[in-house]
């Protein structure tokens, strides 16, 4: 009787002993988590930070047999090792063709993916083919423009306006193919075409 008696006794200080025991425990497994979770913050908010940034430079994208393909420059270009993709403040691209004239795009900024195969133009886009072979000056202008550099092919998905010499178009939706020497407006297209002056 004297020995259930005193297990009895015992038991609320096991009991404490156990509590205590799981509550440190806890405290353990949350500071733990804590822990973890503040350090993939930093990470994730250090990855989503630049890692590096160059000012007033210029890339020359050199063509397989040797001669430069295209160049881009800009004021600010920020480098984002997240997706390995870079901003480019004032940028301007000029692609080189031995069989077209030069063509330039410009705009307050643009956005490269990590392989160079995509570039986002954003904000008073303007594209220029300047006047050759007897052909008007061609400039495009849009609030956005997609280039892509392997294809010599930029589009737009927003209103876009053409001036050719003393003709107007505008539409929405754009395909230049540079290669090929076409321009493609895909909706509401419409245009202005001054009369010849009469002799």
């Amino acid at each position: 009787m004297s020995a259930m008696n005193s297990m009895r006794r015992r038991y609320p200080a096991l009991l404490m002993l156990v509590v205590g025991a799981l509550l440190a425990a806890l405290s353990f497994w949350a500071l733990e988590l804590t822990r973890r979770s503040a350090t993939e913050t930093q990470n994730n908010t250090a990855r989503s930070e630049p890692d590096y940034f160059v000012e007033n430079f210029s890339y020359v994208k050199v063509a397989a047999n040797g001669t430069a393909a295209y160049t881009i420059s800009g004021q600010k270009l920020l480098h984002h090792p997240k997706d390995d993709s870079s901003t480019i403040t004032l940028p301007l691209v000029k692609s080189f063709s031995a069989l077209h004239p030069p063509m330039t795009l410009r705009a307050e900024r643009a956005l490269i993916n990590s392989d160079h195969s995509q570039i986002h133009f954003y904000d008073q886009v303007k594209m220029v083919r300047p006047e050759a072979r007897g052909s008007d000056e061609l400039t495009v202008e849009s609030d956005y423009m997609l280039a892509l550099p392997n294809t010599d092919i930029v589009k737009s998905d927003k209103k876009v306006v053409i001036k050719l010499g003393n003709a107007i178009l505008s539409g929405t939706g754009l395909i230049a193919n540079n290669g090929l020497h076409q321009l493609t407006l895909q909706s509401k297209v419409s245009g202005s075409y001054p009369s010849p002056a009469k002799h």
